[in-house]
């Protein structure tokens, strides 16, 4: 007993101890895992202040270099003052010490000139000479935003847009010209030169007849004659491709300059609000404050280390950024619903790829009404004419279904007659001389057999009620594709015109 008590005893202990040793090692892996955390947060923290660190000393360092453009930097401070001014109505601030042979001074000034209607050629030709892609940008997007799009070259444009890449892709400064052209900020001339550079780059892959009918609400095709759903189809489409059209070109909000153009109440304040990325403002800031040639390295290099000792991204804007290829943008502002001038814009470029598109389409809608059209029936094919089915087809038709049908078959009878004859050779045969027990057995057999024949007999009138169901489906075909075939022949004047009115109003809107 007491040899049993002991093992008991020390059996508990040991448990006890295992359970414990379990739970210190749970401990001691989340204690693990917390830990390993912590380094990897403490490692990352002192990575990032190192970093930051790094790029306080650089700064320090090259803040020194750029003591020697400041004059520069005082005449980008003054070039912003200036469009804060213009934009206000204020007094333009005094004039800062010029810096040679770099473009914004001249530029500023033929700015001022241009917008006090007294336009400084020599200011003009002086920027133009220094840096002309510059020159033309800050003055076309400057007047622009201050309302003054008569004052905007068509030379400036051609410099400042460029052409676009092999592949499609527009920079930051060619999508902004772009938007900026469409919502008016420009002369109809540079809108029109815009939309040719555009029209080069543009895909004729660009699936642009099925975008533009995805901005259409045309009713959806009503359920015709199956010869005649390619013609019904492209019909449908292009009334939906003129309803989308009709919606672009009647928004009587891109006929006027968009608001948006200006220069918004933020930008002229000496501490301005950042300005939407892809706007004028915003590409107007970021030209000023790219700095001169010389020192235009050292002020990206600082760009990106501030970004660095404030935890920001490394990546520092430029005019060169990729703004995305021509289809895609296209796409986008054809799209948008609430960007008339955009949408509008789109349309022009795209209306020299997607016009074949349209004329193809109008014309599988035209096709001739046909004289006759087919129903199939299964195992025969049915003629429909105007005036009804060909008669011969479709009693032919008709037998055939009714034919399948008939009485009951042999197959079918053989079970039913075989167990009433067993019930009364059963009942009749062994129930009178052998026991009246077979008597039951054998009428049991011949409701077995009456309810097979019952069941026979309920199939047979099924597939009956089947072939007259079928043999009435088919009739009532026949006179529906009929009537619908009559009804196309009637009002195919009427479609053929509707079709014409459609064609002739895209063409009057997409043709230059």
């Amino acid at each position: 007993m007491s040899d049993w008590w002991t093992e008991r005893r020390q059996n508990q202990q040991l448990s006890d101890l295992q359970s414990e040793m379990s739970y210190a090692r749970s401990e001691t892996s989340s204690l693990r895992s917390q830990l390993s955390r912590i380094q990897g947060s403490l490692q990352s923290r002192v990575e990032s202040m190192s970093r930051a660190f790094d790029a306080f000393v650089e700064l320090s360092d090259l803040r020194e270099e750029t003591a020697g453009f400041l004059d520069a930097a005082e005449l980008r401070r003054y070039a912003a003052r200036v469009l804060s001014a213009m934009a206000s109505g204020a007094e333009l601030p005094a004039a800062v010490r010029p810096v040679p042979q770099y473009w914004l001074e001249p530029a500023v000034v033929a700015l001022i000139s241009l917008h006090a209607n007294t336009p400084d050629e020599e200011a003009v030709s002086t920027a133009i000479k220094l840096d002309e892609r510059r020159t033309s940008t800050f003055l076309a997007l400057a007047l622009a935003a201050l309302g003054q799009r008569h004052q905007v070259r068509t030379a400036w444009l051609d410099a400042a847009f460029g052409v676009p890449a092999a592949d499609g892709t527009l920079t930051r400064v060619q999508r902004v010209l772009w938007t900026t052209a469409a919502r008016g900020g420009f002369s109809a001339e540079s809108l029109d030169l815009v939309v040719q550079r555009l029209q080069v780059a543009v895909s004729t892959e660009g699936a642009w007849l099925t975008r533009l009918e995805s901005r259409g609400s045309a009713s959806s095709r009503p359920r015709g004659l199956k010869s005649t759903e390619a013609q019904d189809s492209a019909a449908m489409r292009l009334s939906r491709v003129r309803d989308a059209v009709d919606s672009i070109v009647g928004n009587t909000d891109a006929r006027e300059p968009d608001p948006s153009l200006s220069l918004p109440e933020a930008q002229q304040t000496d501490v301005p609000a950042e300005p939407d990325k892809n706007s004028a403002a915003a590409l107007l800031r970021l030209l000023i404050s790219e700095g001169s040639e010389p020192e235009r390295e050292t002020l990206a290099r600082i760009a990106v280390l501030r970004a660095r000792v404030t935890g920001g991204s490394d990546t520092v804007e430029t005019l060169s950024d990729s703004a995305g290829k021509v289809d895609a943008l296209l796409a986008d502002d054809l799209a948008a619903a609430t960007e008339p001038h955009l949408a509008a814009t789109a349309l022009r470029v795209i209306s020299p790829s997607v016009l074949p598109s349209i004329e193809s389409l109008a014309r599988t809608a035209d096709q001739p009404a046909p004289t006759e059209v087919s129903v199939d029936s299964g195992s025969r094919t049915i003629t429909i004419r105007p005036d009804g089915p060909d008669q011969l087809e479709l009693a032919t038709a008709t037998s055939a279904i009714t034919s399948r049908v008939g009485g009951p078959t042999a197959k079918q009878l053989a079970a039913p007659i075989a167990f009433l004859a067993a019930g009364v050779l059963v009942a009749l045969g062994l129930g009178l001389l052998v026991h009246w027990f077979w008597i039951v057995v054998g009428l049991a057999l011949i409701a077995i057999g009456l309810n097979s024949y019952r069941k026979v007999r309920e199939e047979v009138n099924a597939d009956r009620l089947r072939a007259e169901s079928e043999v009435t489906n088919l009739n009532d075909r026949c006179t529906t594709a009929a009537e619908s075939l009559t009804t196309y022949v009637k009002t195919s004047d009427t479609r053929r015109q509707s079709i014409t009115t459609d064609l002739t109003r895209l063409r009057e809107q997409l043709t230059p």
